[in-house]
């Protein structure tokens, strides 16, 4: 199968959560139990998605790390916070630190 959609994108990261946050068996999961839960929490959300367990394990790695550099960039615009800046300067803030990620 070709390149990741948007949709694709968020359901596993939808998925993701849904799993690695389950009260009932939160960080108890053996990792290849959680791949198979995530997929099928996938499923469920991406109708007609054909991606195996390797794929989304394998795309969970691309978008962690992409996701870990945007919670730093949102961490440093709250911490660099303002007098009389919202909610919304500060994602302002953190896009602009995001995109100049690995730039530096």
């Amino acid at each position: 199968m070709g390149a990741w959609s948007m949709m694709e994108d968020v359901s596993l990261c939808e998925a993701w959560v849904q799993v690695s946050h389950c009260p009932v068996t939160g960080n108890e999961i053996k990792f290849s139990h959680m791949w198979k839960k995530i997929h099928q929490a996938f499923c469920e959300r991406a109708i007609g998605s054909t991606r195996t367990e390797i794929a989304l394990s394998s795309r969970w790695k691309v978008l962690n790390k992409e996701l870990g550099k945007w919670r730093n960039a949102l961490a440093k615009a709250i911490d660099n916070h303002r007098s009389g800046e919202n909610l919304s300067s500060e994602i302002m803030q953190a896009q602009m630190w995001f995109g100049a990620v690995g730039r530096w």
